[in-house]
């Protein structure tokens, strides 16, 4: 989709209202952030919805399904955060049920998006699924945006590979939405960056990347066929 961009300072004025508005970044042309931005706000029934956002493919949903599964990833949905020999070792639960319930480097804590029962989506750094207390689904993984510390999370030493420049998934919440992002060739600070500085998001962590980074939605299909053991499904 071509951008819309205004022709006179005050069209581009009212451009950057409206993205401020919405909680798009403001650059004064209106492309798919802004406008999946204002679906959002209009409740319009579109979501999921896949696009690419600053050239990232994305999915765009109000609510998410974390899983443990043994095969390519489904439709609407991306890789999720870290496994170790066919099993989650980030803290998942799923349906209120903890699926794995320690963090990646435990004792060391991890940052975990996650929904409490009301519908409520919160982001707590912890070792354990149990410090959260019920939930009705939680996703660990690299803290973003202010909580970006890979120190403390245990991301240092062997572990900071996870750093490296390479594809990575991404999962954040703004404005009653949840984003799955897929990260072309970044490194984790640019990863946090991108979170930050143009999507604009409210909480978000990094997922695992590597050969396992992938997306499955209607038109952005990379590495779908990858075995995955954790992944985000996007409702």
């Amino acid at each position: 989709m071509k951008d819309v961009v205004g022709s006179t300072s005050e069209e581009v004025r009212m451009i950057k209202a409206i993205q401020r508005s919405v909680g798009a970044l403001d650059n004064g042309w209106i492309g798919n952030q802004t406008l999946s931005d204002i679906a959002a706000q209009l409740g319009a029934n579109c979501f999921p919805l896949n696009v690419e956002l600053y050239g990232q493919p994305a999915i765009l949903a109000r609510d998410i399904d974390p899983l443990n599964l043994s095969g390519p990833l489904p439709r609407n949905a991306i890789s999720g955060s870290f496994s170790w020999q066919g099993q989650p070792c980030s803290i998942l639960v799923r349906g209120g049920r903890v699926v794995r319930g320690m963090s990646c480097h435990y004792p060391r804590p991890e940052s975990v998006l996650y929904k409490i029962p009301g519908g409520a989506v919160r982001i707590a750094r912890v070792s354990s699924a149990a410090a959260l207390g019920g939930v009705v689904w939680a996703v660990g993984g690299l803290g973003l945006l202010d909580r970006y510390d890979p120190a403390a999370e245990g991301f240092t030493g062997a572990y900071s590979d996870v750093l490296r420049k390479t594809n990575h998934t991404a999962l954040g919440y703004k404005g009653g939405m949840l984003y799955g992002v897929y990260c072309r060739s970044m490194t984790a600070q640019q990863v946090n960056a991108f979170c930050r500085d143009k999507l604009k998001l409210e909480y978000a962590v990094m997922l695992d990347g590597g050969h396992v980074a992938a997306i499955h939605a209607a038109v952005s299909r990379i590495n779908t066929n990858q075995r995955q053991y954790y992944a985000v499904r996007f409702l």
